[in-house]
């Protein structure tokens, strides 16, 4: 099994039960998994100085200004923002 080896996340770990990757898979969403596996590549990446503060926010900037060229019905997490608006109303 994968262990946390993170300060803060060995923190967070520490304040409740050990809880495996699948578990943790287990109570997230697609979208949600997704996201996670996105945050934790990007925070390796950054703390191994693969690439700079500077250049993540550089690409972060640029996919932000290029999803703006598309319709919003084809930008990724539209469709799940409007069926929860139209599930839960809010």
């Amino acid at each position: 099994m994968a262990t946390v080896s993170t300060p803060r996340a060995a923190e967070e770990m520490a304040a409740r039960d050990t809880v495996t990757r699948q578990q943790a898979a287990e109570l997230l969403t697609a979208e949600e998994r997704g996201l996670a596996v996105a945050q934790a590549m990007n925070t390796l990446l950054l703390a191994k100085g693969v690439y700079t503060h500077e250049e993540f926010d550089a690409l972060y900037i640029m996919f932000a200004v290029n999803q703006q060229r598309r319709p919003k019905r084809q930008r990724p997490g539209w469709r799940s923002r409007i069926l929860s608006i139209l599930t839960f109303g809010s």
